[in-house]
């Protein structure tokens, strides 16, 4: 049996195609799941466009890790009767980061002086991903969905759960005061679990260029929203208990001392290779804290999930088209181009 994957041949900008492929024998510990429908996300977006840093990525590769489906068949036992999620990482279950359930932070033993994408992170990066008519799939990569989340807010579940994990660095993010730098798919996920979680006190900071994004972010419940830093003090202004950074812009970090209240923290999501510099003795007089946040564990994939199923979160929200599996091209380029939230592959 043969099925239909949508593959990016090489690094270069553009060169994608679909390819078919034999269903293969299934290994015991494996499943075969029917995909219904998938995620675009930035990296996808950014292998797509041929950007740089990602030489670690194996090609040709099927893209997409952002996936539901159904399972149809296994290698062994019984075929589980609900719709799943897959979970990216395949870590090795018996490091310290394992051990202690950070399993995105798994490299296999393998200490890095640089530190690059774990080698954990597997589907849709070094092993073929979703974006498919089939995908094979480890049993143990398999999160059931709960009946009352659609298969497209599942779709982008992996995707809120990285602004989870980003949002639970902070505590008791509920009570505090808190700026999401970066209106793009990662910072509207994590304002969407903020203001879910009953939080009124979540602004979000973007640019000129953001207008329809900042506006989806007042359409989630988002207190306030600037175009500008230069915008936000004021006469009553106190300072926010945490910044999220989902921009990855490098001016974020010294534009979050001046912001941030004593004893403060940032929290640093959004990637790049950049330099950045900021004053000691803001850090140290101001008792700041800044910690990175990078991708997802397991528990927080199910917590993710769970609140989905909860109508206080907005996630549907978050869905700015779907398109066809054979139109995915042209939800690339529209997810290229800045759509407002989430674009959705159906099958």
């Amino acid at each position: 049996m043969y099925y239909e994957a949508l593959v990016k041949k090489t690094a270069n900008q553009k060169d994608i195609k679909f390819e078919k492929y034999e269903i293969p024998a299934l290994e015991p510990h494996q499943c075969l799941l029917k995909v219904k429908a998938v995620g675009i996300c930035g990296s996808d977006l950014h292998m797509y466009d041929g950007h740089g840093g990602y030489d670690w990525v194996t090609y040709p590769l099927v893209l997409g890790h952002e996936v539901t489906g159904s399972v149809i068949a296994v290698g062994e036992g019984e075929v589980p009767q609900q719709r799943m999620v897959i979970n990216p990482y395949k870590n090795c279950g018996k490091c310290e980061f394992c051990l202690a359930g950070d399993s995105n932070r798994c490299d296999f033993e393998d200490y890095k002086y640089i530190k690059t994408p774990t080698e954990a992170l597997r589907y849709g990066f070094r092993e073929p991903g979703g974006m498919a008519e089939y995908m094979v799939v480890d049993n143990t990569n398999l999160i059931p969905i709960p009946n009352e989340v659609t298969d497209e807010v599942a779709a982008i579940s992996e995707a809120l759960a990285v602004s989870y994990t980003a949002v639970l660095k902070i505590e008791n993010f509920a009570q505090k005061s808190v700026l999401v730098v970066g209106p793009g798919p990662i910072g509207l996920g994590a304002a969407a679990i903020l203001v879910g979680s009953g939080n009124p006190q979540v602004m979000m900071l973007g640019t000129a260029l953001d207008k329809d994004r900042l506006q989806l972010a007042k359409d989630i419940g988002v207190t306030k929203v600037f175009e500008s830093a230069e915008n936000i003090p004021h006469e009553e202004f106190k300072g926010f208990d945490a910044i999220i950074d989902c921009s990855g812009h490098p001016t974020v970090p010294n534009t979050a001392l001046r912001l941030l209240k004593r004893g403060g923290e940032l929290v640093l999501v959004g990637i790049n290779p950049a330099s950045f510099s900021v004053p000691m003795d803001q850090i140290v007089r101001g008792e700041i804290s800044i910690k990175g946040s990078y991708g997802i564990t397991q528990s927080n994939y199910e917590a993710v999930l769970s609140l989905a199923a909860d109508a206080r979160y907005p996630f549907q929200k978050l869905i700015a088209q779907t398109v066809s599996f054979k139109d995915c091209l042209e939800g690339f380029e529209i997810a290229l181009n800045k759509a407002s939230g989430k674009v959705v592959i159906k099958m």
